[in-house]
């Protein structure tokens, strides 16, 4: 029932309402998530609402920012939208992530590692000639 209504939100979106997450996880996450249709894939949560997606192959999407919405249920659902028109569903409460492979209508169930706190690098900021700024 619940991929009805996730189906539903996946395609009329419109509904979105931001809200504060009580259990947030880390600022820059990791974890992985195996679903039908392909390999295992890496999903990386960083800073400023930025989203990568990985798996075998060289595969590389990004995302920037996630909608919030709810299914007719109530239940609460984060979607992220990655530049290839993947787009992966994320219940709120329970983390139960779906998956839709390249714009495709179907929705696919996923299994998903916990999530690993993933270090920021901070870089050195340079000028035009390489001098390391102060």
């Amino acid at each position: 029932m619940f991929r009805i209504f996730a189906a539903g939100c996946l395609l009329v979106s419109a509904t979105s309402v931001a809200w504060a997450t009580p259990d947030a996880q880390p600022m820059n996450a990791e974890f992985q998530i195996t679903c039908p249709g392909r390999q295992t894939m890496t999903i990386t949560e960083a800073q400023y609402g930025l989203t990568t997606l990985m798996w075998p192959g060289n595969h590389f999407q990004i995302a920037a920012g996630q909608q919030q919405s709810s299914t007719d249920s109530g239940t609460r659902v984060s979607i992220v939208l990655f530049r290839n028109g993947d787009q992966m569903i994320v219940n709120k409460a329970d983390q139960e992530t779906f998956f839709s492979f390249e714009g495709a209508r179907k929705l696919v169930p996923c299994s998903r590692s916990s999530v690993q706190e993933n270090s920021a690098i901070t870089l050195q900021r340079t000028d035009a000639s390489g001098n390391v700024e102060s």
